[in-house]
């Protein structure tokens, strides 16, 4: 009776086969969670981007209420520089006005002159410390009634869009 001792060359192809195909599969999930992570920290990115454009509104239209009220503007009311944005507009966390958007839009950049808080800002001319994004952001403000404004910001980066869309109110 003789006793085999080792694999035959079949046996070492088939392992090396059933090992290759493994070592693929776990390479392609690794693959397809690095994209499907950068995917989601960038629609992550842009519901900020976005819920930053409605907040950038709602103060615009409360330091309309503070000027009223403090300064008794004659004919202000709390929707003044608001109601001009029917095609879209354009701000960013220091604007005190909405600037008219045209097409395609501009890319927002992180403001480097913040301290290290990420403020997203138009950029005409970066500084060294200024990080171009992927984003666009377009809002639009439209007049429902005498005391409900409808706010829809359009964020676009690459080949992917979202919206976000909430209605302000004069509460006061």
């Amino acid at each position: 009776m003789t006793s085999n001792k080792g694999f035959t060359l079949i046996e070492m192809i088939v392992s090396v086969f059933i090992i290759t195909v493994g070592l693929v599969g776990v390479f392609s999930s690794i693959t397809k969670y690095s994209q499907m992570t950068q995917e989601e920290k960038e629609n992550f990115q842009a519901y900020y981007i976005a819920q930053e454009g409605i907040e950038i509104v709602k103060n615009m239209r409360d330091s309309n209420w503070v000027d009223i009220e403090l300064n008794g503007t004659e004919g202000a009311t709390w929707k003044d520089n608001l109601t001009s944005c029917a095609s879209g507009c354009e701000a960013d966390y220091d604007d005190t006005a909405l600037t008219a958007w045209s097409s395609p839009g501009r890319f927002l950049y992180i403001d480097g002159g913040t301290g290290g808080n990420e403020m997203y800002k138009y950029i005409e001319t970066p500084g060294t410390g200024d990080v171009k994004t992927l984003y666009k952001r377009k809002i639009t403000i439209s007049e429902v009634d005498t005391y409900e404004l409808d706010i829809i910001v359009d964020i676009y980066w690459a080949d992917k869009s979202i919206q976000l869309k909430e209605n302000i109110y004069n509460w006061k």
